[in-house]
């Protein structure tokens, strides 16, 4: 129930657009309601209307004139009761106003009436629809946003514990899903108790003997519908989960292709999926078909009734005394148009338990703290001198597992400063707390001299520029990716950076140049091409602290030299933190911090490390000698 009020607060925005489509469905209601009443002076019509009045020995006129029949309903309101007084009231007004004249002149009259409410009942339907499909529409697009922004803003952490597969996943199948809850499900909910409560009312005034006697087997059928509802939720949980699990093997497969097709794994792979693909099959199978269950069992079991009531509410009639022939075919109509929206109603119970399971996995993503709930530093820190302090920062993924342990050190502004490390050390956990991807357990990160905690997350970074081995570009132009995150920059601006980043020539050779789309993640280039539109981005950026995450690890060697020449010019009057996998890159270096385990076990220059031996002096040797 939570889940589903969580639901319903989503259409608040939308609530003028739900009181129009709840009035359509009262309308609608009515004009069916209504509809239905018309059988009786229809049947009046055909079988009781003329211009004799025949009595038999019961003393009930079976032909009667039109003013016989008006003093006779007179007659009887001012002995009858409030409800039989409803009864006749509506006979009384038909008899006004519909069954006089002749019989063809009463029939033309009834097929008019007909018509119009048909008309009314359509047109209303046809609102509440088009109203509602707008509704659940609107929540779709709504929850999307939601949680798009929730991804922008979560820490980089929860990446680490969520694969992207599953995430894409939440956001468009579980939304179709969860719109359930307030599409179709809640047009139900709306439309089919209003559309109940008419013809119950209208069957109690008729009979409410019958009425109730209808009604006794309805905690049967709701027993029924609550038993499958509780086995839909779970399926539809694990159903979600396994969707989820097929579709980040479908993007592990599409970016993983070339590894895929170079180990030849391609039935491997196959198998996997055709796995996964044959479980999901089995688990909407099983879903669909307990749905389908709830179906037919609520439609038997409203037979049931009907039949029984046809049964013994005709044997009655026939004796007389318990209503009149016409109003008892007006009251099996009324109770056999009970059945469909009754059908309906056990179906949603179905379709809600699917809406609600994807909408708890939607809000579990929307519950997650967000990267400002931990960040709520208002701070603004301008245009920043470019000092980067860590003061004794403790650090660690999983607890009981550390990756930072104590480490101390200080950049002032303009300086290069490189850490370099066996693989696992800590070094690229230690260049993202720098812009608060990650916030030390203990101790302090600080950016001129104010703690990263204090600073708004966007203040801080928009003076650093991160360029990292593994290139993050987007399926758009080359233009559009230089200057990402800027708007309205002349293109000779872009020009310079990427000539600044070695760049320019080989874009001017693209198809169309700047205007050149490159693929998703860049991969109409290659990787020292990449590269270099990375850098030209953080040229364009200017931004006053540079993090350098082996930016030149993975090139060749003619590649390596052109980034390194661009990366020389970026460095400029920057404050560069950078990660160097190749210790002849850094030679210039300001100092050179060497991490192991966590720990700073080495400081100084290249010289001076070079001299006082080591693992520096070890790694060193390593590669010299490769």
């Amino acid at each position: 129930m939570k889940t589903y009020l969580r639901m319903l607060r989503m259409v608040r925005p939308y609530t003028a657009s739900l009181v129009l489509a709840v009035v359509a469905m009262l309308v609608f209601s009515a004009a069916s309601v209504f509809s239905t009443a018309m059988l009786s002076p229809f049947l009046e019509t055909l079988f009781l209307k003329g211009d004799e009045v025949a009595v038999p020995s019961d003393g009930i006129p079976q032909m009667e004139t039109d003013a016989a029949r008006s003093d006779r309903y007179e007659a009887l309101r001012e002995q009858a009761g409030w409800v039989d007084d409803l009864k006749l009231a509506f006979k009384s007004w038909a008899a006004d106003t519909l069954l006089k004249g002749t019989k063809q002149e009463a029939l033309l009259r009834i097929c008019l009436t007909f018509f119009f409410f048909t008309l009314l009942k359509n047109i209303a339907c046809y609102a509440q629809e088009t109203l509602m499909a707008y509704v659940g529409h609107a929540v779709i697009r709504d929850l999307r946003n939601r949680l798009y922004a929730k991804y922008t803003a979560l820490p980089l952490g929860f990446y680490h514990r969520h694969k992207a597969g599953e995430l894409i996943s939440r956001a468009t199948n579980d939304v179709l899903v969860a719109q359930q809850c307030v599409g179709a499900s809640f047009m139900k909910l709306v439309k089919e108790p209003i559309y109940i409560v008419m013809f119950l009312a209208v069957a109690l005034i008729i009979s409410w003997q019958m009425t109730l006697l209808a009604f006794a087997l309805l905690p049967a059928s709701l027993a029924v519908i609550l038993a499958i509802s509780r086995k839909l939720r779970r399926l539809s949980h694990r159903q979600q989960e396994q969707l989820a699990d097929l579709t980040a093997t479908l993007q592990e497969t599409v970016y993983g292709i070339r590894v895929i097709k170079a180990f030849a794994m391609e039935r491997f792979e196959g198998a996997k999926f055709a796995a996964q693909a044959q479980s999901l099959f089995r688990q909407v199978f099983r879903i669909d078909y307990t749905m389908k269950a709830s179906s037919p069992l609520t439609e038997q079991l409203s037979m049931a009734v009907g039949l029984f009531l046809l049964w013994w509410g005709g044997s009655r009639v026939f004796t007389g005394g318990l209503m009149t022939p016409d109003m008892f075919i007006v009251f099996l109509f009324v109770i056999f148009s009970m059945v469909r929206p009754l059908k309906s109603v056990g179906q949603v119970g179905a379709e809600l338990q699917s809406g609600l399971a994807a909408a708890e996995r939607i809000f579990a993503i929307l519950d997650e703290p967000a990267e400002a709930d931990a960040l709520r530093g208002t701070g603004d820190l301008g245009r920043a001198r470019g000092e980067v302090e860590l003061q004794d920062v403790h650090f660690a993924y999983l607890p009981g597992e550390p990756v930072l342990q104590g480490i101390s050190l200080k950049v002032g502004a303009g300086e290069v400063v490189a850490l370099v490390g066996s693989s696992g050390a800590g070094k690229s956990t230690l260049i993202d707390m720098i812009p608060g991807f990650y916030l030390a357990d203990r101790g302090r990160v600080l950016v001129d001299g104010l703690d990263v905690r204090e600073l708004d997350p966007q203040s801080l970074r928009r003076n650093m520029g991160i360029v990292t081995q593994e290139v993050i570009l987007f399926h758009d132009t080359v233009l559009r990716n230089i200057a990402y995150g800027l708007d309205g920059i002349p293109l000779e601006k872009v020009r310079e950076a990427a000539r600044a980043a070695n760049a320019d020539e080989f874009i001017l050779k693209l198809p169309q140049g700047y205007d050149t789309v490159i693929g998703d993640r860049g991969v109409t280039l290659s990787g020292g091409q990449r590269q270099r539109l990375s850098i030209a981005r953080a040229i364009l950026k200017d931004p006053v602290i540079l993090l350098l995450d082996e930016a030149t690890s993975a090139l060749d060697t003619e590649s390596e030299r052109l980034v390194q020449e661009a990366i020389d010019r970026l460095v400029r009057n920057r404050t560069t933190i950078v990660i160097a996998h190749r210790l002849s890159t850094i030679r210039g270096a300001h100092r050179i911090h060497l991490l192991e385990q966590g720990r700073v076990v080495q400081t100084g220059t290249h010289d001076d490390l070079l001299a006082a031996g080591g693992r520096y002096k070890e790694l060193y040797d390593l590669q010299f000698k490769a």
